[in-house]
C-alpha cells in the first residue's frame, strides 16, 4: 500500500469508491476526475482568482494568468465549464506561449488548420476577446443539440470535429485534472473531492495513476482497510 499519496495523486484516481474521514465524520465519495465523457455543461465551483493561481501553479509564468475572471464570467453566461476553457486554451496555446497566441492573441488555435496553422489562424485584439468569441461558437456549434458539430457536450464529442489529434480530448481532460488538483477543494465539476489532510479508507483496491484512464502508469495502490492521509 502506498502511504504517502498526495491530494494531486488521489484526485487522479479513477472509478473507485472510498471512505473519507473529514473532521471526524465519515463520508463516502469518489475521487474527483475529469474524463473525456465529463459533461462540459457542468460548471465548476471556482473563482477567477483560484483559476489564475492554479494556472500559475501548473505552468509558472503562463501568460494565461489573468483570464480567470473571463472564464468564470463566460461559464456563468453560457454554462460552459471554466476549467475546460482554461485547459483548452492551455493545450492549444502552450499555456499562452505559442507563436499564434503571442502574435494573434489566438489561444484556442481557432482556424489554425493543419495546412496553414499560422497564416489561417484568426487574429483577436486580446486573449479575452478570443475567449468570448471562440466560446460563443463552441457553445452554439459544438455543445448545443442541433449545432453543426454537435456530438454530445463532452470532450469526446468535440474531438470528432474540433481537432485532428485523436488524443486531443484526453489531453484536455488531463490538464483539467491538473488544474483541479490545485484548487482549494477541487472545482466540483468532476465529482466529489478530498481536501489536504483528509483520511481516506478504501473499501476496495484503489489504483492511482499519473493520468486519467486505465492505460496510464499505476503510481500506487491503496488496499482496503487502513486509511491514508490524502
Amino acid at each position: 500500500m502506498t502511504d504517502n499519496l498526495t491530494r494531486r495523486t488521489v484526485l487522479k484516481a479513477v472509478g473507485s469508491t472510498s471512505l473519507a474521514m473529514v473532521g471526524g465524520l465519515a463520508t463516502t465519495g469518489t475521487a474527483a476526475a475529469y474524463t473525456i465523457d465529463s459533461d462540459l455543461r457542468q460548471t465548476a465551483d471556482v473563482t477567477g482568482g483560484q483559476i489564475d493561481t492554479a494556472v500559475n501553479a501548473v505552468s509558472p509564468g503562463s501568460s494565461l494568468v489573468g483570464l480567470g475572471d473571463t472564464w468564470v464570467d463566460v461559464q456563468g453566461n453560457r454554462s460552459i465549464n471554466a476549467l475546460y476553457m482554461a485547459a483548452h486554451a492551455a493545450l492549444e496555446s502552450a499555456w499562452g506561449r505559442s507563436d499564434i497566441a503571442q502574435e494573434k492573441n489566438n489561444i484556442y488555435g481557432f482556424d489554425a488548420r493543419d495546412i496553414c496553422p499560422s497564416e489561417c489562424a484568426d487574429e483577436y485584439a486580446s486573449f479575452e476577446q478570443c475567449t468570448r468569441q471562440v466560446m460563443e461558437y463552441v457553445d452554439q456549434e459544438y455543445l448545443t443539440p442541433g449545432g453543426t458539430y454537435y456530438e454530445g457536450a463532452t470532450l469526446r464529442g468535440m474531438n470528432v470535429h474540433y481537432a485532428t489529434d485523436p488524443q486531443w480530448a484526453e489531453k484536455i481532460a488531463s490538464i483539467m485534472n491538473d488544474l483541479d488538483a490545485e484548487l482549494p477543494n477541487g472545482g466540483g465539476g468532476g465529482g466529489g473531492g478530498f481536501s489536504d489532510g483528509d483520511r481516506v479508507t478504501p473499501t476496495t483496491s484503489l489504483n492511482t495513476r499519473h493520468r486519467p484512464g486505465t492505460e496510464s502508469e499505476i503510481l500506487g495502490t491503496m488496499s482496503p482497510g487502513p486509511s491514508v492521509r490524502s
